[in-house]
């Protein structure tokens, strides 16, 4: 007599975060935000930063805001962080 084997399951294949359109947003306290998904700046001041994310802007309203690096679609604001806005 032969005996089947059971079929293997299917494992669940999960998506990359990296395929979502949506933005990532990573805070390091109130000093530092990191933001994957940036199409582009809306607006710079020492005291209000925009950046375009395609789906959104995003705004960071504080003092001393710098934008420390902006490359590959991944910004880096510092400063005092005291406001995150999300506009549609």
């Amino acid at each position: 007599m032969s005996q089947r084997k059971k079929p293997k399951e299917k494992k669940h294949l999960q998506l990359p975060e990296l395929l979502s359109d949506e933005p990532k947003l990573e805070t390091l306290g109130n000093r530092e935000m990191i933001v994957e998904g940036c199409k582009g700046i809306a607006e710079y001041s020492e005291n209000l930063i925009k950046l375009n994310t395609g789906t959104l802007i995003m705004g960071f309203s504080g003092e001393d805001l710098l934008i420390q690096s902006f490359d590959n679609g991944v910004a880096v604001i510092k400063g005092v962080i005291a406001e995150i806005t999300f506009v549609t």
